[in-house]
């Protein structure tokens, strides 16, 4: 399971850094298109819709890291097994909006799958809400992997 979620992993980071870098180019071409007083519409979409995936997949990947959601007040004062228990009570709680976010994200993503870009009217909406249901479902992932995780912590430090 470890290899599968790391590979994930992977290809999110490297999704989220190209993403971010043609949110960076088409923000670029879009200030020298107006220096130069040429009309550029597609420019604001793209850099939109792919701020909203680098952003999605970034959050993806802080929840991989347990750097998403944590009070550092309780993480500093639990070490051993309360450190592993509260690690699991938090996993709990993000998996009580990963997996709704996965859930309507797909719903949504359906539902809006046969609108287009107003300035690429070729391309479909469908392919930006698709961000939703794959943030969530990794998401969910992770949190279950790190449950799993903690648990063999728990395990271990149980002596069996």
């Amino acid at each position: 399971m470890k290899k599968l979620v790391e590979a994930i992993l992977h290809v999110q980071e490297m999704l989220g850094t190209v993403l971010l870098s043609v949110f960076f180019i088409a923000i670029t071409v879009q200030i020298f298109a107006r220096y130069l007083s040429v009309s550029l519409m597609w420019t604001e979409e793209l850099a939109n819709f792919s701020f909203i995936w680098a952003v999605f997949m970034g959050a993806s990947v802080m929840v991989y890291g347990k750097a998403h959601f944590c009070f550092t007040y309780f993480k500093a004062r639990f070490e051993g097994k309360k450190g592993a228990a509260y690690d699991i009570f938090l996993s709990v709680i993000m998996l009580g909006f990963t997996i709704p976010m996965l859930l309507y994200g797909i719903r949504i993503t359906m539902e809006f799958w046969n609108y287009n870009w107003i300035s690429l009217p070729w391309v479909k909406m469908g392919y930006t809400w698709l961000c939703l249901p794959i943030m969530g479902g990794t998401m969910s992932l992770y949190c279950l992997y790190h449950i799993i995780e903690d648990i063999h912590t728990l395990r271990e430090r149980d002596g069996g």
